[in-house]
C-alpha cells in the first residue's frame, strides 16, 4: 500500500500543471492581499474640527422667523382652522429648542484645543448611542446634551413640561461637567459623569434603568482600564463595546427568543467578551478573528489575514483538489496507463485507495503551501510585528475569552476543514468511475460546489426550508463551524447531527467508487 500511494505521489508532482495551479495560487493571494479593499480599509478618524456656530446661528433665526409669522398669521386669520397652526407652531418651537441645544454644545466644543481629550469627549456625546423604539429619542450616553436639552426646553417652550426642579439640577449638572471639563482632568470627568449618571438613575423608570446601568458600566469600565478620550484602537474598542452590548441587552429583554435570536444573544456576547478582555488588557492591536470583526472599520492586519486564510482562499483548494482527484483516474483509464497497475499483484480496491490518499497528502501539502505563502506576503505587506498577538478566541463551552499561538490555530482549522476536501477527492473519484470524461467531471463537481455552498446554504437557514436543506452534504462538512463551543447558523444542525451525515455521504461514496472501479472493465484496446 505505501508504495502504491508514493507511486501515485510521484505521478501526482510530476504534472506540471500543479505547479502551474500553486504559482497562480501564489499569484491570487499576492493580489488579494494587495487590493482588496476590505483588507485596506482606512481606520476610522474621528474629526475634531470646530463645529460652525454661524451656521446653527441662522438656522435659530430662520424658525424663530417662522414662529413669529405662526403667531400673527394665527392673529389675523381666525377663522381659519387653527389646529394646523399650532401643529405647525409646535414642530417650530422644538426645532428652536434643538438647535439652541446644538449652538449650547457647539460653543462648549470650539471652547476646547483641537486633538484636546475634551473634544474625543465631547466627540462621544455628539455621536450618541440609541437603540430601539423605546429609547430612539433619548441617548443615555448624552448626558451633557440632555441638561441642555431640559435647559433649552423650560426657557424657550411655552408648553414645558419640565418643572423648576428639574431646570435648576439641569443647569447645576451642566455647570459642574464645564468645570470638570476645564480642570483638564479625564478621570475626574468620568467619575463626574458616572454619578451624574447614576443620579439620573435613580429617578428613571424601570425601563430606562437598565439603559443607564450600561452607561454607567462603560463608563467605569474606561476608568478602571486608564483609557484616556482620543483617537485609538482602545477608545474604538470601547465604542464597539457600547454598540455591542447595547445589542446584547436588547436581545435579552426580548420575551420570545427563537433559535435564531439565541444564536444572535451567543455570538453577542462572544463579541462582548472579546471587546471587554482587549480593553481591560489594553491591547492596542486589532484582535479581530476569523468569526469576529471587532473593529469594523480598521485597518486588516498580517495576523488577520493570516488568521483567515482558509475563508480567503478556500476556492483555491477547492479547484486543486477537483483537479487532482479528476485527473488521477479518468486520465488513467483514457489514455490506458492504468493497466500496468492492474496486472500487478494488487487488489482494485486497494489502488483505489491509494490514489485517494494520494489526493489527500497532495491536498495537505497544498494547504501547508497556501498558509506559508500568505504568512510571507501578509507579512510582506502589512508587516511581520501583528504576529507577535496570538489569536485571540471566545470560547462558547465555557464562555471565556482564551489565546493561542496563531500558527497553532491554523493547524487546528485545517484540520477540521479537511473533511470538506476529502468529500470533494471522494466525489470526483466517484464520478471519474462512472465515466470517462475528464473535463465534464471537473465542471460539474465545481458547479455542485458552487450552488450547494451558495443558494442552498442560504436557502437552509430558512426554517421551512431547513427541514428539507439541512441533509446536505455542504452544511455539514465544515467541522470547523464547531471549533470552540461554535454552532451552525442552520437550524437544527450541530456537530452530532454533522458527524452522522458526514459519515453516510463518506461511506456511500467510498463503497460506491469502490465497487464500481471493481468491477469496471478497462478497454485493452
Amino acid at each position: 500500500m505505501i508504495k502504491l500511494i508514493e507511486n501515485e505521489l510521484i505521478k501526482i508532482l510530476k504534472r506540471k500543471s500543479i505547479y502551474i495551479l500553486l504559482i497562480v495560487s501564489l499569484i491570487i493571494i499576492i493580489i488579494y492581499n494587495y487590493m482588496n479593499p476590505d483588507q485596506n480599509a482606512n481606520t476610522l478618524k474621528i474629526n475634531t474640527d470646530d463645529l460652525n456656530i454661524s451656521l446653527l446661528e441662522s438656522g435659530i433665526n430662520d424658525t424663530q422667523n417662522k414662529i413669529s409669522e405662526g403667531n400673527s398669521t394665527i392673529q389675523s386669520e381666525a377663522q381659519t382652522d387653527l389646529q394646523d397652526f399650532l401643529k405647525d407652531l409646535s414642530n417650530n418651537v422644538e426645532n428652536l429648542i434643538s438647535q439652541n441645544v446644538s449652538l449650547e454644545f457647539a460653543k462648549l466644543y470650539n471652547r476646547y484645543e483641537k486633538e484636546s481629550w475634551q473634544r474625543y469627549a465631547l466627540n462621544e456625546e455628539r455621536m450618541g448611542y440609541s437603540f430601539g423604539n423605546s429609547f430612539s429619542n433619548f441617548a443615555y450616553n448624552q448626558d451633557i446634551s440632555n441638561n441642555i436639552k431640559t435647559i433649552k426646553d423650560y426657557e424657550l417652550n411655552p408648553n414645558t413640561q419640565t418643572t423648576k426642579e428639574q431646570y435648576d439640577r439641569a443647569i447645576e449638572k451642566y455647570n459642574s461637567y464645564i468645570e470638570v471639563l476645564d480642570s483638564n482632568n479625564w478621570k475626574e470627568y468620568t467619575t463626574y459623569k458616572i454619578d451624574s449618571l447614576k443620579e439620573e438613575k435613580a429617578l428613571a423608570s424601570e425601563e430606562n434603568t437598565k439603559w443607564l446601568e450600561l452607561e454607567i458600566d462603560i463608563n467605569q469600565l474606561r476608568l478602571d482600564s486608564n483609557i484616556e478620550y482620543k483617537d485609538d484602537t482602545l477608545n474604538t474598542y470601547i465604542e464597539e463595546y457600547r454598540g455591542s452590548s447595547y445589542y446584547l441587552k436588547y436581545y435579552e429583554s426580548l420575551e420570545e427568543k427563537d433559535d435564531f435570536t439565541k444564536k444572535q444573544i451567543e455570538r453577542t456576547n462572544g463579541k462582548v467578551s472579546l471587546l471587554e478582555y482587549a480593553i481591560e488588557n489594553n491591547i492596542s492591536q486589532d484582535i479581530s478573528s476569523e468569526n469576529y470583526n471587532i473593529i469594523t472599520e480598521n485597518k486588516i492586519d498580517a495576523r488577520i489575514s493570516f488568521i483567515r486564510t482558509f475563508e480567503h482562499f478556500n476556492i483555491i483548494l477547492v479547484v486543486i483538489a477537483i483537479y487532482i482527484s479528476c485527473m488521477i483516474i479518468t486520465e488513467e483509464i483514457n489514455k490506458r496507463t492504468i493497466k500496468n497497475l492492474l496486472i500487478k499483484p494488487h487488489k482494485r480496491s486497494t489502488i483505489l485507495i491509494s490514489k485517494m490518499i494520494a489526493c489527500l497528502v497532495t491536498i495537505i501539502l497544498s494547504m501547508i503551501f497556501i498558509c506559508i505563502t500568505q504568512y510571507i506576503v501578509g507579512g510582506l505587506i502589512y508587516g511581520f510585528d501583528s504576529y507577535t498577538l496570538g489569536y485571540i478566541g471566545y470560547d462558547f463551552n465555557t464562555g471565556e475569552v482564551f489565546e493561542i499561538n496563531s500558527i497553532q490555530f491554523i493547524v487546528l482549522e485545517g484540520l477540521s476543514k479537511l473533511p470538506i476536501y476529502i468529500i470533494i477527492i471522494l466525489f470526483c473519484i466517484f464520478m471519474g468511475t462512472i465515466n470517462n470524461n475528464t473535463s465534464m467531471t471537473m465542471i460539474l463537481t465545481l458547479i455542485v460546489f458552487i450552488v450547494a455552498s451558495s443558494v442552498i446554504t442560504e436557502w437552509s437557514k430558512v426554517e421551512s426550508l431547513s427541514t428539507v436543506f439541512r441533509y446536505f452534504i455542504t452544511n455539514n462538512w465544515d467541522f470547523s463551524t464547531y471549533l470552540f463551543g461554535g454552532f451552525s447558523e442552520i437550524p437544527e444542525i450541530n456537530l452530532e447531527f454533522s458527524i452522522a451525515i458526514y459519515a453516510v455521504y463518506f461511506i456511500i461514496l467510498f463503497t460506491s467508487s469502490i465497487k464500481i472501479f471493481s468491477n469496471k472493465e478497462i478497454n485493452n484496446k
